[in-house]
């Protein structure tokens, strides 16, 4: 079940929980792209702390996904991330906008971990095929700067139409099973990731993109997960 269930590599389990599968916005393909969720003085002061963040940032590199069916997992990836600071918590863990996200996920949601920032800076830098880990029922990823040489590369694609399918099959059918969610400068996409698959294709030389991102916990049922920096 969404947020308590930890499957191990090839195991897959499609239950939706029912208050999930009632919501607007898996009604909606399990995603929706927002303009002006954040100000533009926020998105300013996001940008100016991710640029401050990202001397320190680390690169990961995973050659290969690990071959998880459904949440989490390790997917192969190439990317750099570094820890979100004060105004990312301070936008991301605060009372409106949780309530704004409930509003848009129809359901209740908490904040979990102190967010991140991840830079895509290199001809290459991807991050391939997933769903998100257990305590990532809800993502919030925000565009603050974008650069592209190639309007074909480096997009977030997500699969609306496979949510009950293990990831190795969607990879077998490939990108035309799923759609680009095309995210510009100051634009949010709110996403279930836990239930939907999705990945950033890899970037063309020239291109840049820096996000931030935020994990949140769905609470629904008995798991009324705490907004906490130590979740």
């Amino acid at each position: 079940m969404l947020g308590t269930t930890s499957l191990g590599a090839g195991e897959w389990d499609n239950e939706i929980p029912p208050e999930l599968a009632r919501s607007p916005l898996l009604a909606a393909g399990g995603y929706r792209v927002i303009t002006g969720l954040i100000d533009d003085a926020t998105l300013d002061g996001l940008l100016e702390e991710a640029l401050a963040v990202r001397p320190q940032a680390t690169r990961g590199v995973v050659e290969e996904s690990d071959g998880t069916e459904g949440r989490g997992g390790n997917p192969a990836r190439a990317f750099r991330s570094g820890p979100g600071r004060q105004l990312h918590w301070r936008l991301h863990g605060c009372a409106e906008m949780a309530e704004a996200l409930t509003r848009i996920c129809g359901v209740p949601v908490a904040a979990t971990g102190g967010g991140t920032y991840s830079y895509y800076e290199t001809a290459g830098d991807f991050l391939a095929l997933h769903r998100d880990v257990v305590r990532c029922d809800v993502a919030v990823i925000t565009c603050l700067s974008l650069r592209l040489a190639d309007d074909s590369a480096g997009g977030l694609y997500v699969y609306p139409d496979r949510l009950h399918e293990p990831l190795s099959k969607i990879r077998a059918a490939g990108r035309a099973a799923g759609r680009t969610a095309p995210l510009g400068r100051g634009q949010t996409i709110v996403l279930f990731g836990g239930i939907l698959p999705h990945e950033v294709t890899p970037m063309a030389a020239g291109q840049e993109r820096i996000v931030s991102v935020m994990c949140y916990k769905a609470q629904i049922g008995d798991q009324l997960a705490p907004s906490s920096l130590n979740t």
